[in-house]
């Protein structure tokens, strides 16, 4: 199993995997309620969950920051703060910040502070190609 480094930067919307860490779970809405500590991923987690469904689609991963690797990954950063905030509500920019096992790790406050939380808890996880998805943001060119 991975271990996570202190001093790593996180990405906090990866997929569910070994190793990585819950750091919350997508209400009916859509919305994230956030865990109050990390909870390691384990392969026994991962099989119980996919029996009910999509992990990704009940709960939030996060794990190391992938950057290159990663299809978000766009002019040396994450595309996915700048992308999504047009597409959150008003209000929701406007709320505190939420609670964050990994805001002191996290890649999208690093690079975008406090706003990148606020957008943050509505923000779910897909595991499905690009033609498939709902979400107009999934849909951009992260080249652009």
């Amino acid at each position: 199993m991975a271990r996570i480094e202190p001093d790593e930067t996180l990405c906090p919307s990866a997929p569910g995997a070994p190793g990585a860490l819950v750091i919350g779970v997508v209400n009916s809405d859509g919305s994230v309620c956030y865990v109050r500590d990390r909870l390691m991923v384990t392969a026994d987690f991962l099989e119980i969950a996919r029996q009910r469904g999509i992990p990704e689609q009940r709960f939030r991963f996060s794990s190391p920051c992938q950057q290159g690797a990663c299809g978000q990954w766009a002019n040396n950063r994450c595309s996915l703060p700048e992308r999504l905030a047009s597409l959150v509500p008003a209000e929701e920019l406007s709320k505190g910040l939420p609670r964050c096992a990994i805001r002191g790790q996290c890649r999208w406050f690093a690079q975008s502070g406090a706003p990148a939380c606020r957008i943050c808890p509505v923000v779910s996880t897909r595991q499905r190609t690009l033609a498939d998805a709902e979400h107009p943001a999934m849909r951009m060119d992260p080249s652009s």
